[in-house]
């Protein structure tokens, strides 16, 4: 009997210490909605440290697990894309993005799944909706997080959005396809962790319904260093802002 396919992008930079974690819980644990199957899509983007060694292991001793990697660092955004490209070719039904870095639980995908099956196009796992939290964020990227909310859902005010920056969302991949194939150059400008809000907002124009599921971020659970670079991000969300209509589709102050 044949099994839709849900394709898990895994964006991964320097990431050898989480990579134990990651077996854990995807070759143990994950669990999927009846009549689901998935592979697991491992872009090494440009890793200095051992990850490309211990993925490629990974890949062996587990057959769902493809490996895909860049010569050099190009950032998370094209991390993404470069999964996003592999997630169309394998014929997915859903894609589903997450960090590397443990602080996302996979026990909640198959959740996600249930919502795109229910019909949403995009599924995110939200800290702020009811039920979601964060765990062990210092005060810093809190107050980081809590101010790029704010000015986010100010100046593109999304109905029933309420995380912009989180990474972990599930996506219906013919709406990865149809944006996708609708930009003539590059899709991302940005190489930061702006990219997260960038693909939410040039997504959500060919998207007919959106929705939030709680997630418990476990920041203490992280076994890698921050990739994040605070004032390079905070710099590309004000250029998000003035992106030009055509690049960023959704326009300012539009609700769905």
């Amino acid at each position: 009997m044949a099994q839709d396919l849900a394709a898990i992008i895994l964006p991964m930079y320097n990431e050898e210490l989480s990579i134990p974690v990651l077996q854990e819980m995807f070759d143990e644990k994950i669990e999927m909605p009846p009549g689901y199957d998935y592979r697991i899509v491992a872009v090494n983007d440009g890793s200095k440290d051992r990850t490309l060694e211990l993925v490629n292991k990974w890949a062996q001793e587990n057959h769902r697990v493809k490996v895909l990697s860049h010569t050099q660092n190009m950032g998370v955004g094209q991390a993404i894309l470069t999964g996003f490209g592999e997630a169309i070719r394998m014929s997915s039904i859903c894609v589903v993005t997450l960090h590397a870095d443990a602080s996302h639980p996979g026990g909640i995908i198959k959740q996600m799944l249930v919502e795109v099956q229910k019909g949403a196009d995009i599924v995110i796992a939200s800290r702020f909706t009811q039920g979601g939290k964060q765990v062990g964020v210092p005060l810093l990227r809190r107050i980081y997080g809590w101010g790029a909310r704010i000015l986010l859902s100010t100046i593109f005010p999304l109905k029933g959005v309420r995380d912009y920056t989180v990474g972990f969302r599930a996506y219906r991949t013919t709406m990865v396809n149809q944006a996708l194939s609708r930009t003539e150059e590059s899709f991302l400008t940005f190489r930061s962790f702006a990219t997260s809000a960038e693909i939410l907002l040039k997504f959500v124009s060919f998207a007919n319904k959106v929705v939030e599921v709680p997630l418990v971020l476990r920041y203490d659970h992280k076994m890698s260093s921050s990739k994040l670079r605070t004032w390079n991000t905070i710099r590309d969300y004000f250029m998000l802002f003035m992106l030009p209509k055509q690049e960023c589709p959704l326009g300012r102050g539009l609700a769905i």
